[in-house]
């Protein structure tokens, strides 16, 4: 597992999962499908990939697709280093 993926793993689980909520977050845990993603989470997350991992997820990328899982958001991210 990469760094990039334990960080973001270990973000979502910390920050966006309800106290309560009985869920483990790991690479393939769907996110929006779970409840884990609505928009004010979502706007979290936008903000810790751009101050924590240092990739602005522009507008264009701002599709469900993208954000169905942490594997999907590292490859976007991964994606978006390259540029």
């Amino acid at each position: 597992m990469t760094e990039i993926t334990q960080n973001l793993i270990d973000f979502i689980q910390k920050n966006l999962v309800q106290d309560g909520d009985d869920i483990t977050v790991d690479e393939t845990t769907p996110l929006l499908v779970s409840g884990l993603l609505d928009s004010l989470r979502t706007a979290r997350l936008l903000t810790f990939l751009r101050k924590d991992v240092g990739v602005a997820i522009p507008a264009a990328k701002l599709d469900p697709e993208n954000f169905r899982d942490v594997v999907t958001i590292v490859a976007m991210v991964r994606e978006l280093e390259s540029v």
